[in-house]
Parts: structure tokens; sequence; C-alpha cells
């Protein structure tokens, strides 16, 4: 039976902000074909009297046909079929169970108390017994292949011994499908279960009428990098299963440790619906987490705004331009944000996505020493930004580009062998950059142009230090292949986004050890500012030396 109710229906007990009240749902004991029945306590996380229980879980589909009714506090209530799944499956026969459930205890139509509940996230999930992790029903997998694939799991976990049904090669095949089919179920793709399966000290995972302890899975993510691979029967790593596993779970434990700019990364392309979540599912889960000017949780403001915040509280933080870095010229699908500003939401359409890896790029602002900006005034604490979307940075033109590589046909990326394999393909579509720009500008090509080139493929950036650089097979495949060549109208060789064009400025900008492609607004007009295209690099400019002597040229534009 399915009920819709008004929100007037459900009588809330009134929480109280001052002493960090929230609703404890006592779900009542009862047999498995009888009717749920639940009711409110209220407790203060200042004084816990009794001890409580989160669940975690996905929402699933909210469509009012799909959802069945449970008895809160003697009114009938419309849940979605996965909670009531959930509910249903951690009931208790004699006795009653203790959870909080965000659907349930939080009034979702008072976005006031929505707001300040969800901003005690941390709390709530901190202060648990335990956290129950509900990753579905069953669904169309066999009992028997579920309960191999936890078995799986605690054997690679050393928790159990090795299964006897091991040697049947079908068994292992169907527990291989199982596993692969647990580790990708809905639950591992959503932002809110990042910190929900972090912050509790202790968690059961439940699928079905299958359970094992989170700590087990997480030995077993780790038991890979020490037993050999011979010792995992192929058909758990033939479908990336056991991959998948290691993945999702040494992901969540580097989160334990990463800056939050590193972390809005890791699960930019986790699942919300609401794109502000990307956000408040991440920000303030750690006491070191929280940005100066973005509050934990508030769903007053709109997620322009709050995204074009957050990028400018992480410079603020970095004391850098760093949080610029790393999108590849990706462009957002929000309407009117920022150029600057990082679209934690994420492109859904995978062709429009760009091409490059932000933790490639993020490992070499780190460790290729680059100081494009050397003698231009930084951000530090004196980051001026105008309206929440203007950002006032000090740079310096050094160059435009004049002709791009041609990296239109599709948004794959090509698989190569070998750094020959490399020249082999893409030679021909250097070669034509190269003829290009000689059509286009002749003699401006320098003396030492295949040197500039050479290097710019090969990661050796610094004229002057010709074996500074990243390892050769390193650079190629990481950089060159995801990116474009382009020349600039003096000469200089560079690479960048695939999606930048001839016109494009190159500057440098106090804050960014990268040098960056910016676009002119407005006709061309000197003072109507800029739009940000992306970071590039640049053969023999990476260690300050297009500043060198013009640092007084310096100027104070405005990205839009």
């Amino acid at each position: 039976m399915t009920v819709k109710i008004l929100p007037s229906d459900l009588a809330f007990p009134t929480l109280n902000e001052d002493r960090a009240e929230i609703r404890i749902l006592e779900v009542q004991p009862g047999s498995s074909g009888s009717q749920i029945h639940c009711k409110f306590h209220v407790a203060t996380l200042d004084e816990l009297e009794h001890p409580y229980e989160t669940l975690s879980y996905t929402w699933g589909d909210e469509n009012e046909a799909t959802k069945v009714t449970i008895w809160l506090d003697e009114t009938p209530v419309p849940v979605a079929r996965n909670l009531f799944d959930a509910l249903k499956r951690l009931r208790m026969s004699h006795e009653p169970r203790y959870l909080w459930v965000d659907a349930l205890c939080i009034n979702q139509g008072d976005d006031v108390e929505k707001t300040w509940q969800v901003s005690m996230m941390h709390r709530i999930y901190s202060q648990c017994q335990q956290c129950a992790i509900w990753l579905g029903a069953l669904g169309d997998v066999d009992v028997f292949h579920a309960r191999a694939a936890v078995d799986t799991i605690c054997w690679f976990a050393e928790s159990r011994g090795k299964p006897d049904w091991m040697e049947d090669d079908l068994a292992r095949d169907y527990a291989a499908k199982a596993l692969k089919t647990l580790i990708n179920l809905p639950w591992w793709s959503r932002i809110w279960t990042v910190q929900e399966a972090i912050l509790p000290s202790s968690a059961t995972v439940y699928w079905g009428p299958c359970d094992i302890s989170w700590d087990v899975m997480r030995r077993a993510a780790d038991s890979f990098f020490d037993r050999s691979s011979r010792e995992i029967p192929g058909e758990f790593g033939a479908n990336n299963g056991t991959i998948d596993l290691q993945c999702a779970m040494r992901g969540l434990a580097f989160t334990r440790k990463e800056s939050l700019f590193q972390v809005l990364w890791r699960w930019r392309f986790r699942q919300a619906t609401d794109p502000r979540d990307k956000v408040y599912g991440l920000v303030g889960f750690r006491r070191d987490t929280s940005l100066p000017n973005v509050k934990t949780c508030d769903y007053t403001i709109d997620v322009r705004t709050l995204y074009q915040r957050v990028t400018a509280d992480l410079i603020r933080i970095s004391t850098d331009l760093q949080p610029l870095i790393g999108r590849g010229g990706e462009v957002s699908e929000i309407p009117g944000l920022a150029s600057w500003a990082v679209d934690w939401h994420g492109v859904r359409d995978d062709s429009k996505r760009s091409t490059v890896n932000f933790w490639e790029h993020h490992r070499r602002w780190h460790g290729l020493g680059c100081t494009a900006d050397k003698g231009l005034y930084g951000v530090g604490d004196g980051l001026k930004v105008e309206g929440d979307r203007i950002l006032c940075l000090h740079g310096l033109q050094i160059d435009r580009i004049s002709v791009v590589e041609d990296r239109s046909k599709g948004n794959c990326v090509e698989d190569y062998e070998s750094v020959s394999s490399m020249f082999l393909t893409s030679g021909g579509r250097w070669g034509k950059v190269i003829t290009e720009f000689q059509e286009k500008c002749p003699g401006q090509l320098p003396d030492n142009w295949m040197s500039a080139f050479l290097g710019l493929i090969a990661g050796k950036l610094v004229p002057q230090e010709p074996n500074h650089g990243d390892r050769m097979n390193d650079w190629m495949e990481n950089m060159v292949r995801p990116q474009a060549l382009f020349i600039t109208e003096s000469g200089r060789f560079g690479l960048g986004p695939r999606n930048i064009q001839p016109g494009q400025e190159v500057w440098v900008i106090g804050g960014c050890r990268f040098p960056v492609i910016l676009n002119r607004r407005a006709g061309g007009v000197k003072d109507d500012g800029f739009t940000f295209a992306g970071e590039c690099f640049v053969y023999g400019v990476m260690r300050g030396e297009a500043v060198e002597g013009r640092s007084d040229e310096q100027r104070e534009i405005k990205l839009y």
C-alpha cells in the first residue's frame, strides 16, 4: 500500500539547535512479514543517554508510485523501496533497534532545519555506536553466489579459510560476478556515503541477507599488496572486481588524510541529487576540512555562488592558484559559473569530459619545481574577489597561440605501447602543426626549434637543465597523450587542453607555477577582463624566464 501524505500529517518532535538535538528512530521489533512500526525519540549529541546506529543507504527511486508504507508514531508514511528494505532487514524480532535515518529524522521540507542538521553530520556519524551500511537487495544475484562473494572477501582478509567451493570453476565464476556486482552497487557512487563510511568507529555492510564487517573489507583490499597475483583466482581479476574493491576501499582510506582540495577532486564524479551536496557532503567531515567563507551547509545559496566561494577559499588556503589546475579545458554545464571556479558537480556527458588526469597535473605542480611566475605578485592572504564572481590577479602576457594540433576526432586517448609507437602515431599531426606555423609565420621558428619541440615532448622543459624533468615514458603517457601541441606567435612550443584555439593568449599569473591560457572578453577591449581556459606547459618559460626583466610590466587582470 502507498499513501501520499502532507508534511503536516507527520508531527516531527521539535528540536533545539543550541542543544545539538537530533531525532532517533526506534524501529520496533516484529516478524519478517509484519508491518514496520517506528517512533521518534529526541536526543542531544552533547549528552547521549542511549546508543544509536546510523543508516547509510541510497535514497533510490523517489517516485510516489513505488513507495511503500511504514508506520511512524501511528502515522502512515510512504518511504522509498530501498529504505523500506533496509528497515525490514535491520529490524530485530525481539527488541527495538535505534537508528538515525536522514530521510526520516530530518524534516526534509524545512530548509532551515535541514541546514543545521546536515551541518552536524560529522557529529552524528562520529558519535554513533556503529553504522549500518545497506547496499540494497540482491536483485538478480542468487543468494548462494552473494554469500560466496562475501566468503571470498573474508578469505582475502584472512578472517576465514579458503572456501571449499573455490576448487569448482563454475562456482568461482559466479562468485567473481557477484563480487563485481557488490562493489559496483549505487551506494558506492553517492557523495554522502563517503563520510558515512569514514566517520563511524565501526560499520557493518548489509547486502540482502548477507553481512560483513567494514574492517574485513578494508583488510581484504589491503591484502592485494601483500599477496602474489597467482594466489588470487583468475576469475576475480579478469572482471576487475578485485581492482574495484581495492580502489573503493583505499580511496576512502586516503580521504582520511588528504587536503580538502584533494578530497573534493577525488569524489568529484560521485552522484548527488542536489549539486550543492558535492560540497556539503565533504566540507567539514574532518575538523580540518572547513572553509573560511563557506558554511558546512547552507541551502539558501545557489550552486553557482557556492562553487565560486569554495574555489576562492581553496586559493586562500593554499596561498596560490593550485585550485585552478587539472581541468584540461573542461567547460562547466552550470549556467553563469565563473570560468575560474571548479565545477564540483562535474560534466555529466562523458564525451565532453576533459581527457587530462587531474592527479597527474597535481603531482607535477608539486614535483617539477616550476616557477613560471617568479617575480610576480602572488595571491597569499590578499586575494581579491569582486562579488563572488570576479577574481582579481596580477599577470603578464607572454605570447599568443598561433597554431594548434587537431585533436578533435573524438574524445578518445590513444593507447601507445612505447615511445616509438607514440612518435609513429602522432608524428604526422605534429609535423602538420610545424608546417602550418612555417606557412603562417615565415621565419618565426627559432634556430633551436627542434630542441624546444623534443624537449617539450620528452618532458625536459628547462633549456639550461636538459636532464631535469619527468621520465620520458611517464611524461608522454600522462601529459603529451591527453593534450594538444601548440606553437605561439613567437615560435614557442607548448602543451595545453585539447580545445584551445589560435588567438588565445598565454599569460604568466602571480601565484600560478604554470603558464595559463586566457580568453579576452568582449571583442578584445584591453581592460574588460578575461576568462580562464586552462594551464599549459611551454618550453623555456617554466622557471620564470619569460618574466625576467619584465616584472614591472605586470598588471592587474580580472578573471570572470
